[in-house]
């Protein structure tokens, strides 16, 4: 996962150390009366945040937010200095379940660890009359606002228009009318091919999604070009673009990916690791993988998303600024470090100097596990033994 678009959330803290970040998790799957139970829900966070020292301009902000625009789904609302820094999305129930809490950090990895990667890719509904095509970037927006100006390139294309359906049945001209038909769906099917393949090579699109007439489907399939038609998702239903069933279909999608490449990556790790010393290119360790980060040497950070880890780091005002031990920024010229969670504070450095992040199969390591590749060979970021 690459968090190139968290750095805006982290920059420019103010008053350091005095200031802090408000993270909200909130559940909003719908229910009876859902609407007021969630405002008194945010209020009743809102209390508790004041309690804790967070500034009321801050907490106005996180209480103005507009949760509509995404029903079924969940929010994690990230506020710093009297505005909403950034508001993230699930489709599911927070896992930690409903929380919020004043730190110096946001407290961004329970959002992560259920968040896919975003991936380019095109959303197509596609029926016998036309389709409507939409290019969805690598950074996909997570608000209201940015999805009404995400939208404004959806394509819209209207096939032929006559005839669209099949005869009934009987009379001379029924096989003529049956062959008209096939050829009006093939034909708006291309028209739909040329849009959604200009649609993929104008972001780069890794998947396509597919949902609409189950005929229309077939034949558009056909219709795309090899790359395309093997990285196909199909919506097995008739829907619009902002149907629910097309995030599902994406989210599940990416999800899968982004599985798939932690995987691979924790099997590099552990190649890694089994090399002489002097050649290795990976650490393991909270220590070892801060203090690489600190040296600007990490490609990935693999960590384990479990709640029960509960360990601290020092940090400083600068993102890279992360240490397992306090006098280790001393050389960093942070005079009044302060502590947080030890995985926010990886993911703070790993998103300020570069870095990926990824969420191993919890099956596969240990709680408060941590570890990174490097770009370079890692004797000089070990521990002393």
């Amino acid at each position: 996962m690459d968090l190139g678009f968290l750095r805006p959330l982290y920059e420019n803290p103010r008053d350091w150390p005095a200031s802090g970040y408000v993270s909200v998790y909130l559940d909003t799957t719908p229910k009876e009366n859902a609407t007021n139970e969630v405002a008194l829900r945010l209020r009743a966070a809102r209390e508790a945040l004041a309690a804790a020292g967070a500034d009321q301009a801050t907490l106005d902000a996180v209480l103005a937010a507009n949760l509509d625009h995404v029903p079924a789904r969940s929010h994690a609302l990230f506020a710093a200095g009297g505005a909403v820094r950034l508001h993230g999305i699930m489709l599911q129930a927070p896992s930690l379940g409903e929380s919020s809490s004043y730190t110096p950090l946001p407290h961004v990895v329970p959002w992560l660890a259920q968040r896919p990667p975003r991936l380019p890719h095109v959303r197509v509904s596609a029926n016998r009359e036309g389709g409507q095509v939409l290019a969805v970037p690598g950074a996909w927006p997570e608000t209201q606002g940015d999805l009404e100006t995400a939208m404004l390139g959806l394509t819209e294309v209207t096939g032929e228009s006559w005839p669209v359906h099949k005869a009934a049945g009987g009379g001379w001209s029924e096989p003529r009318f049956q062959r008209s038909a096939e050829e009006t769906w093939t034909e708006t099917a291309k028209q739909i091919a040329g849009a959604v393949t200009a649609a993929a090579d104008r972001v780069k699109a890794v998947f396509v999604v597919l949902g609409g007439d189950i005929r229309e489907r077939e034949i558009l399939a056909g219709e795309l070009p090899k790359a395309l038609r093997g990285n196909l998702v199909i919506v097995d239903r008739e829907v619009e673009l902002t149907a629910p069933a097309f995030d599902e279909a994406a989210w599940a999608e990416e999800s899968w990916r982004a599985a798939l490449d932690a995987r691979a990556r924790l099997d590099e790790l552990r190649a890694q690791l089994d090399r002489p010393p002097g050649e290795r290119r990976a650490v393991q360790g909270l220590d070892g993988t801060l203090t690489a980060l600190r040296d600007g040497l990490v490609s990935d950070v693999l960590i384990a998303a479990d709640p029960a880890w509960q360990a601290t780091a020092w940090i400083g005002p600068g993102m890279a600024d992360a240490a397992a031990e306090r006098d280790q920024l001393a050389g960093r010229g942070v005079t009044e470090p302060v502590t947080d969670l030890a995985s926010e504070a990886v993911a703070r450095a790993a998103a300020g100097t570069g870095a990926e992040l990824h969420f191993p199969d919890p099956d596969a390591v240990e709680t408060g596990w941590v570890a990174a590749l490097l770009r370079a060979p890692a004797a000089a970021v070990e521990p002393a033994t």
